[in-house]
């Protein structure tokens, strides 16, 4: 996932979880210490992308503000 190309292989969701997942599950556990809700620019449309992240298996959900954008729930 961190190859240079990955951005340009990779669908919209699978950068969003990606740069989610690098962001609030560091080593060496891969999980959050808390339950996060969040928000950053999507990566699809530049939008507003919600999101959170759980503690519990570091299950992600997320949805962008824009319409018919993405939307998806891990």
């Amino acid at each position: 996932m961190t190859r240079p190309g990955f951005g340009a292989l990779s669908s919209a969701v699978a950068r969003a979880q990606a740069a989610i997942r690098q962001q609030h599950c560091p080593p060496p556990s891969y999980y959050p210490t808390a339950a996060v809700r969040s928000s950053m620019k999507c990566t699809r449309c530049g939008g507003l992308l919600n999101y959170t992240v759980s503690p519990i298996g570091a299950r992600t959900t997320g949805r962008c503000s824009s319409a018919g954008c993405i939307e998806w729930r891990d």
